[in-house]
């Protein structure tokens, strides 16, 4: 590393203070030597991280009856490192009753998020997170599979697609490519891992690793930084995903050519390309448009004025989830849709073996 003029750390600490973009410091100035990493550090610890939100969301699909289930969102706040410094420990918070939420519950768990989070992390081929102060599961089979085949067969055509169209998503089955989290920081929103995650079911809290999440998060910050300045002498933008933009139309490809949704892309790359039999691309292109609409929803509501402590009434609210022991196998029939009517355009049929006479 080079050389790092002989300034303070506070006077660092006040340079620092007037950069708008927590990128730069991250991705450049902590390059520049040791002595300037240690001071983008210090900024972060006392600066950043109190400006760092977690929005963990699972459905409620184990707990309340279908079809018209729906999405729990929990925010979480940093509250303190630990003792050694290394990890970054957030505590959980519930949203007022706010307008940008409306369609989202106020309850959930972190107990109630780890089925999903730990699904995610068998769909990643990842290494599952350290679960502390675990209650006991239920031990009846998912509610939403003990229902499924009567909504399957008996709801109408449109009540089916809208039905099957969400249950991917609630289920979490196929959906290494969304996270069942988002992390904000500052002002930009992305769903990058939490690198050595432990939740601590009893306390409501999440940990991980912080300067490795950081690294995460701005490496793809910094992809789209230069992205944005390659696109600029370059008339042809690269594609990390061609099997989307095929089907994509001319309205929606503005939204999946932006270099954020170009970056997320590139970073599932090889996980779509191992699991491109489980769903069809329409399915894939659906998915990152939600979590763009959900990127851009949760950049205006996921900040102190809209959270409140977790009411002291919690512990009855707890009492009425369900947490299953795993979540549910894959089922064909939400990964292929094989179901025909006038909506037939996204439907992958399994292949016919031919009988040459």
């Amino acid at each position: 590393m080079a050389t790092t003029p002989a300034l303070p750390l506070d006077i660092w600490l006040l340079v620092f203070a007037y950069a708008d973009d927590p990128n730069l410091l991250w991705s450049t100035c902590r390059n520049v030597s040791r002595f300037l990493r240690d001071c983008v550090d210090d900024f972060f610890r006392h600066g950043i991280l109190q400006n760092t939100f977690i929005d963990l969301h699972y459905s409620d699909i184990h707990s309340r009856p279908g079809p018209l289930n729906g999405y729990i969102h929990i925010p979480m706040v940093f509250d303190r490192l630990s003792d050694d410094g290394l990890r970054a420990v957030f505590v959980q918070r519930a949203y007022k009753p706010i307008k940008q939420m409306e369609c989202c519950y106020v309850w959930g768990s972190v107990r109630g998020w780890v089925p999903f989070i730990e699904r995610h992390c068998q769909e990643m081929r990842k290494a599952l997170p350290l679960i502390l102060g675990k209650s006991q599961p239920s031990q009846e089979p998912p509610l939403w599979e003990r229902e499924h085949a009567r909504l399957r067969n008996w709801l109408d055509a449109d009540g089916k697609k809208t039905y099957l169209l969400q249950l991917r998503n609630l289920t979490s089955i196929g959906r290494g490519d969304r996270p069942p989290h988002f992390i904000k920081v500052v002002d930009e929103v992305n769903d990058t891992e939490l690198v050595d995650l432990v939740v601590d079911c009893e306390s409501r809290e999440v940990s991980f690793d912080w300067r490795q999440t950081y690294s995460a998060f701005f490496r793809e910050q910094e992809f789209m930084n230069r992205a944005l300045n390659r696109g600029k002498k370059q008339k042809k933008k690269r594609t990390y995903s061609e099997d989307i933009v095929a089907v994509t139309n001319v309205f929606l490809f503005d939204h999946l050519n932006t270099k954020m949704a170009r970056a997320r892309e590139k970073r599932l790359q090889a996980w779509t390309a191992k699991n491109k039999h489980r769903m069809s691309t329409e399915v894939r292109q659906w998915t990152e448009q939600s979590v763009g609409i959900e990127k851009e929803r949760l950049r205006r509501a996921l900040c102190f004025d809209n959270l409140q402590p977790v009411p002291e009434d919690r512990d009855v609210n707890e009492d009425i989830e369900i947490v299953p022991e795993r979540l549910a196998d894959d089922h064909p029939d939400l990964l292929f849709w094989p179901w025909s009517d006038d909506n037939g355009f996204f439907v992958r049929q399994p292949r016919k073996s031919c009988v040459i006479l």
